[in-house]
């Protein structure tokens, strides 16, 4: 069985930000943080931009999800910058299809987690204090969380289906120093992360699409 995912991105916010404040600026901006790797696969791909400067976009192949892939775990790193000149907030939506049988595979099996937040360079607005939050359950490496439950299917601390419509995942303070364009030094990144443990599943055809979004955030002093 092969499972196919797909991640995009917006800026929520970005035009009417700008309509309610200034026009000569944006306040939030969300794009690729790098280019996004994939480990453990099967005839599986992950495809996207290596640029920080290009929209994020990454098409997931997770390849063959059945013991015929003989590896423990199939692991997706997507890299996400984020640049602010206000207090942030990212979230994640899920647009998904999966199978009518529960043997199949369900957002549950799809391990879902973020971390690794690091500046991106000099640009970047490092505070004082530490206010950048990631939000639980998704504050795990889903590939080292991983468990079998008592029905001996795997199980993670967080997964596609603990996403429920406009989740926040990520908070915190500015992000960059100056005015907010699309440079490669002016801002964060963190990793989006997913897994998946092949095992068997019945037949079925599972897709899954993600939206992340930065917006305006909690008010965080930096």
């Amino acid at each position: 069985m092969n499972l196919r995912f797909v991640i995009s991105a917006n800026c929520l916010c970005l035009l009417i930000a700008c309509a309610a404040t200034t026009i000569s600026a944006q306040n939030f901006d969300i794009s690729s943080g790098g280019q996004p790797t994939i480990t453990g696969a099967l005839g599986g791909s992950v495809s996207g931009s290596s640029s920080v400067l290009n929209n994020l976009v990454v098409t997931i192949n997770f390849g063959e999800v059945s013991p015929a892939n003989t590896n423990s775990i199939v692991k997706v790193i997507v890299p996400i910058a984020i640049r602010s000149n206000a207090a942030y907030q990212v979230t994640v939506s899920l647009t998904s299809s999966f199978s009518g049988n529960a043997q199949a595979v369900q957002g549950s099996d799809a391990g879902f987690g973020v971390g690794n937040l690091r500046p991106l360079g000099a640009g970047a607005k490092v505070c004082t204090r530490s206010g950048h939050i990631f939000y639980p359950p998704f504050n795990n490496d889903p590939a080292n969380t991983v468990t079998i439950n008592g029905s001996g299917r795997a199980a993670y601390q967080s997964s596609l289906a603990n996403i429920s419509g406009s989740t926040v995942i990520l908070s915190g303070p500015r992000l960059t120093s100056g005015s907010v364009t699309r440079a490669s030094d002016n801002g964060y990144a963190f990793d989006a992360i997913f897994a998946i443990t092949p095992q068997f599943f019945a037949a079925g055809v599972s897709s899954a699409t993600l939206t992340f979004t930065i917006s305006a955030g909690p008010n965080v002093p930096c």
